[in-house]
This record gives structure tokens, C-alpha cells and sequence, in this order.
């Protein structure tokens, strides 16, 4: 009974001081990626429903398209989504990420042939590249020590959208299937609707009863409130540089190196083979000559990606960002190896029975297992935390758009890699790329575990770029109440 009074007055006290608000917030904005998800997973159930269709019948080199249509135009949605965050807000551009995300649905949902199809899954693809606006929004309504947690909640959402394709694909049409995601984009318009803007972003407007406002209707305590207003007013330096050209802003060391360090990441994770599992994976089972349901098995690993993304959820506020993902490098090089040397050995001996046949199956699982753990949902609750905040949306969208042009270039190859190189020689880079990935997260990648973003940038930043700007002593934001609201800098350096 003790134990259950002070859960209940642990839950009450985090609600007065606004983590409830936070999160519902951060749900509300991750909704989207339940859509991204279903996205992302789709090809996995449509492929072989159409291959086994007597009125489509599809090639190999169809198929391929059809896979990798859903991340052609992902870049696209990734510039766009920069450029709406950055002037129309971090709310509206995870709004508009459901319009495209609707039509697309509805031209697969009633196509009467495949142009349709082709046509849905390329603008489907834009909204899907959408996905940085909401990590953004949700790392500046947070706090530092629970950024993290409230962050997971995208790959959480994301691997909801996948099991959830997978099931549906399992029982009902692929058409149906697509119909059912309409009801995901209806919930992310209307419930953002009540959700106030970034704080962060409305600190560009100087305006202190706005950015008050936001802050105390997430942290429901007018001290903090006012707490974290003086802080960011005092701290964001970049509100007070407008003087500062974008040349300086986009090609200083606070924005090139986590530029680098980002899209060095996300190449070594989409060469580790992470999406194109995701994408074929029917496909993957078949080449490993598993005697199960090539769809159960499929919903099976969406099950695996959903739990461990909730139990990523759990250990990124317990665990380093790097911790997590050397050891998820570790675990996929360690499984994937074994499934290389299970297949290689096969191609070598065809004629020989197998032993353990439910090798490869536990194989794939448990790489499915290892990269939920880090190396997949960790690289882009960075994007969020990385940058400074006058480059963080431009930059955020730019990084996602080279992301997702990896996982097209990867998707799409994977056909021509297996017949080049067999199914074993595609598995070594997939090894290759998680082996690389330990020593990369080891000597390189930035811990933001506990940080406050404004402390993260400051990393970034050279010694000699902090002594280059200087501040007036004195900056006045206007409020709407008439009143002045003066902060006091001194010497504050930018």
C-alpha cells in the first residue's frame, strides 16, 4: 500500500510541474511517425500479395520499384519539412506532413491499377521524409532529463505503424490496409491543434509573453516558467545574432560537425541493412529457406521492433546514448556474422540437410533486437539534440533528406546486390557496416545523455568562435501586456 501512495504521489507531482502535458505533447507530435511506420513497412505486405495477384503478377524489377518508391521522394519531404519548421513553425510542419500522407493513402486505398500505386507510394514517400519536425518540436518542449525518454517515443510510434501493417497485411487487402492509415493522419492534425508552439521557436519573435505562455503550459508551474524564459533568453544566443549572415550561421563548427558526425551515422546505418529487412522482409525470409509463414514470421519481427523500441524507451534515461549504440553494433555484427556463415555454407554445400533450421530465423530476430536498441532509433533523437537553434530545422531536414537518400540508394540496390553478390556476399557488408559502427560510436559520437541543448552546442563550438561575438549588456523584448521584460547579458558570447 506504501508503495502504491508514493507512485501516485510521484505521478501527481510530475504532472503539477508539467511532465503529463509534455507528455501528451510529445505523443500527440510522435503520432505522425505511426504513420511513417506504416509507410515504411507497407512494401513488405504489398510485394508479395501483388507478386501472388492473377491480376498483377509484378516482376522482380517491379517489386523493386515498389519498395523503393517509398523512400524515393522521402529527401524531398526532408527539405520541405526543414523549410516549413523554419518559417511557419515546428507545429504546422508536423501538420502538413499528414496532407500528402492522405492523398497518398487514398490513391493506393482506390487505386484500379498500379500506376495508382506507383503514384501513392511516391507521395506518400514526401510525408514519410516529414519526420524531423516532430523530434525538433519535442526537444525543445523538453527538459534534459526527460528528452530522451520523450523522444523514444518516435521509434516507438514508427514500430507501432510497422507491427501494425504486418498484421493488417497478414489478414485484410493491401488495399484496406491503406485505407486504415487514413484515421493516424486525422489524429495528428487535430490533436497538434491543441498544442501551443516550440518555445524555442517563438523566441525569435521576442516576444516573452508568448514564449512564457508555451513554457507554462508545459511546465504548469509559473517559476519554471519564468525560470526557463530567462534562461533561454539569456542562453539562445543565436535570437540576438540576426546580424549574423547565414554563411557564418551554416558553416560554423557547431553546425558542421554535427552535420558530419550525423550523416556519417546514418550511412552506417542504413549500409548495416536495418531498412532493407524492413523493406523486404518476406523477401529476406524466403532467401534464408525458413519452412515458416513468410507473414507471421514478418509480424514476429514487428513485435520484436515494437517491444524493444518501448524497452529503448526505458534505458535511454538510465543508459548513454553511446553506450546503447556500441553495444547495438555489437549485437547486429555478432548476428548478422552467423547468419553470413549459416548461408555461406549452404551456397557452398546445397545438397547437405540443414541442421538447427530455425538458425537464421532466431538470427534475424535478434539483429531486428540489437538495432532497436540504438544504432536505429538513437541517430535521430540526435538530429533533435545536435544542432544550434537558428540552424537546427533547416539542418535537422537536411541531414533526414541525406538519411532517406540512403535508404533508397540501399533498398533499391538490394535485388542487383543479391544477384551480384548471393545472399552471403550482401550479408558481409550489412557486417562490415555494424562493425565499423563500435569504433565510430566509440571515438566519435557526442554524448547529449542529461545535457541541455544550449550545453550540447557549446561542444560543438570552437573556443575561438565563442570570443568572436560579443553582446550589448542590455536586451529588451516587448510583451504584450506593454510591459518591458529586460535581461541582463554580460559580455554573453555567441
Amino acid at each position: 500500500m506504501h508503495l502504491i501512495e508514493r507512485i501516485h504521489s510521484h505521478l501527481r507531482k510530475s504532472w503539477e510541474f508539467g511532465a503529463g502535458r509534455t507528455i501528451l505533447a510529445a505523443i500527440c507530435a510522435h503520432s505522425v511517425s505511426t504513420s511513417i511506420g506504416i509507410c515504411q513497412g507497407y512494401s513488405a505486405i504489398l510485394i508479395p500479395q501483388l507478386i501472388a495477384s492473377p491480376e498483377y503478377r509484378i516482376s522482380m524489377e517491379e517489386s523493386s520499384w515498389l519498395a523503393s518508391l517509398g523512400a524515393v521522394t522521402n529527401p524531398f519531404g526532408s527539405i520541405a519539412s526543414g523549410i516549413l519548421a523554419e518559417c511557419m513553425g515546428r507545429k504546422m510542419a508536423i501538420q502538413m506532413t499528414t496532407i500528402p500522407f492522405f492523398i497518398g493513402w487514398l490513391c493506393i486505398g482506390l487505386a484500379t491499377n498500379l500506376s495508382w500505386v506507383y503514384l501513392g507510394r511516391l507521395i506518400t514517400g514526401i510525408a514519410a521524409g516529414m519526420a524531423a519536425s516532430s523530434y525538433t518540436y519535442v526537444s525543445e518542449i523538453s527538459t534534459p532529463e526527460n528528452r530522451g525518454i520523450l523522444q523514444a517515443l518516435g521509434p516507438i510510434s514508427a514500430s507501432f505503424g510497422i507491427l501494425l501493417t504486418y498484421t493488417s497485411g497478414y489478414f485484410f487487402h493491401w488495399k484496406f490496409t491503406a485505407l486504415i492509415s487514413l484515421f493516424f493522419c486525422t489524429f495528428t492534425v487535430i490533436s497538434m491543434s491543441f498544442l501551443p508552439e516550440s518555445p524555442a521557436y517563438l523566441l525569435r519573435e521576442k516576444d516573452s509573453k508568448k514564449v512564457f505562455d508555451a513554457y507554462l503550459y508545459f511546465r504548469r508551474n509559473n517559476a519554471k516558467a519564468r525560470e526557463e524564459v530567462e534562461k533561454h533568453i539569456s542562453k539562445d544566443n543565436e535570437v540576438y545574432t540576426s546580424e549574423l549572415s547565414w554563411r557564418v550561421v551554416f558553416c560554423s563548427p557547431e553546425t558542421v560537425k554535427p552535420f558530419l558526425i550525423l550523416v556519417t551515422l546514418f550511412f552506417l546505418q542504413e549500409m548495416s541493412g536495418i531498412y532493407t529487412i524492413l523493406f523486404y522482409t518476406v523477401n529476406f525470409f524466403e532467401e534464408t529457406h525458413i519452412d515458416v509463414d513468410d507473414f507471421l514470421a514478418s509480424i514476429v519481427v514487428g513485435v520484436i521492433r515494437f517491444f524493444m523500441a518501448v524497452v529503448t524507451a526505458i534505458l535511454i534515461n538510465k543508459y548513454t546514448r553511446r553506450a546503447l549504440c556500441i553495444t547495438s553494433s555489437i549485437g547486429m555484427s555478432c548476428t548478422i556474422f552467423i547468419l553470413f556463415l549459416y548461408v555461406k555454407y549452404y551456397e557452398i554445400f546445397p545438397s547437405k540437410s540443414r541442421f538447427c533450421p530455425y538458425l537464421p530465423l532466431g538470427a534475424i530476430i535478434l539483429n531486428v533486437f540489437f538495432s532497436m536498441l540504438g544504432i536505429l532509433p538513437i541517430p535521430y533523437i540526435l538530429v533533435g539534440e545536435y544542432f544550434s537553434l537558428r540552424a537546427r530545422s533547416i539542418m535537422s531536414g537536411l541531414v533526414i533528406c541525406i538519411a532517406q537518400c540512403f535508404v533508397f540508394i540501399f533498398v533499391k540496390i538490394y535485388p542487383n546486390l543479391i544477384d551480384l553478390f548471393k545472399f552471403s556476399g550482401t550479408l558481409i557488408t550489412f557486417f562490415v557496416a555494424s562493425f565499423i559502427a563500435i569504433f565510430f560510436c566509440k571515438f566519435i559520437l557526442l554524448e547529449t545523455k542529461d545535457r541541455s541543448l544550449e550545453d550540447i552546442e557549446d561542444s560543438f563550438r570552437s573556443k575561438s568562435k565563442k570570443q568572436l561575438y560579443v553582446l550589448p549588456h542590455h536586451t529588451t523584448w516587448n510583451t504584450s501586456d506593454n510591459q518591458i521584460f529586460t535581461i541582463k547579458l554580460n559580455n554573453a558570447v555567441i
